[in-house]
């Protein structure tokens, strides 16, 4: 297979016309398959390690030894076609965008958290500033009871004096007759006192809730700062990332212009792709492949990134089954 656009053919590698390829279809034949043992599947052995498939060819020649047919071989067959059609500069570029593509997808989930951690952030503040609101309202009512039960206090306290003293004046007098008023103003006392404490009481349990309110408003606007402060902060790194991201998409499309690989070319590669990514996301793969062409180049370098990532699964999904159905 060769990989091309009508605007920008793209060139053999010069593995496979040293590999024997002479133009001629029959030689094509064999070259491929000499060539098979060179070029670098999955658009470079490198990319395969990462998924950890260390040993390339080793993995390529047990496929075909155990069984031409089977879905690993047919995948890797279509990855080492793909490879093929692309010349070594072309493949090296590709390889190095896909690099810088994972790197993109990286700052991009990390924009993609940083997001939400605004978006929670953001709604914690909102209640916890309701919150503020309802606590000094609760502070503000609880110090209307206080100034009551203050001047209540006072109002006791006033009172009690009055009837001590009258108490005081006539147990100075000693008049037997006075024995029943002196009786009826300690009663009178008796009542003003439990009053009194009562009130106390209250105010007593006020300042208490007034003292925890306070501690409570206090902590939500440390909250509150800390929030805002971490919100700013988680901007400004959305801001970088961003930066970042179109630093690394212009660094992109300098690597794939650099070795004259356009929309085209890459269009083909998420075409051939599509044919082999698993049955469960054929359909979405096909969609993708539809649509490539609306998209620009840095992006189908995305998309031809994420097809890989799935192929890679499924192939490392199957040989893990093999292994232990050999067991």
């Amino acid at each position: 297979m060769e990989i091309s656009s009508a605007k920008n053919p793209v060139s053999l590698d010069p593995n496979l016309l040293k590999a024997g390829y002479n133009g001629v279809a029959d030689s094509k034949v064999a070259a491929d398959a000499r060539q098979a043992e060179s070029v670098p599947l999955l658009f470079g052995s490198n990319v395969l390690v990462s998924y950890g498939i260390t040993d390339v060819e080793a993995l390529v020649a047990q496929m075909k030894n155990e069984n031409a047919d089977t879905r690993i071989s047919m995948k890797l067959k279509t990855l080492s076609s793909i490879a093929q059609g692309l010349s070594s500069q072309q493949l090296a570029a590709l390889e190095k965008s896909l690099a810088l593509a994972d790197s993109v997808k990286a700052l991009e989930k990390s924009v993609n958290d940083l997001n939400n951690t605004v978006v929670k952030s953001e709604a914690e503040l909102a209640i916890l500033q309701l919150q503020t609101e309802s606590l000094k309202k609760q502070i503000e009512n609880y110090r209307e009871n206080q100034k009551e039960y203050n001047e209540n206090i006072e109002k006791l306290q006033k009172e009690k004096a009055e009837l001590n003293d009258k108490i005081a004046k006539l147990e100075a007098e000693g008049k037997a007759e006075d024995a029943e008023a002196i009786a009826a103003l300690q009663t009178e006392l008796t009542g003003v006192e439990k009053s009194l404490n009562a009130n106390i009481d209250g105010k007593n349990a006020v300042e208490k809730k007034i003292a925890d309110l306070t501690a409570t408003l206090d902590g939500a606007k440390e909250k509150i700062k800390d929030l805002g402060a971490a919100i700013e902060s988680a901007k400004a790194d959305i801001a970088t990332k961003k930066n970042e991201i179109a630093k690394l998409e212009g660094d992109i499309a300098a690597v794939l212009s650099s070795a004259s690989i356009d929309k085209g070319t890459l269009k083909t590669i998420v075409e051939e792709l599509s044919k082999i990514t698993p049955d469960e996301k054929a359909d979405s793969a096909r969609k993708v492949a539809r649509e490539a062409e609306k998209e620009e180049a840095t992006d189908i370098v995305r998309i031809i990134r994420d097809a890989m990532d799935d192929i890679a699964t499924d192939i490392l999904d199957e040989i893990a089954q093999r292994r232990e159905e050999m067991v």
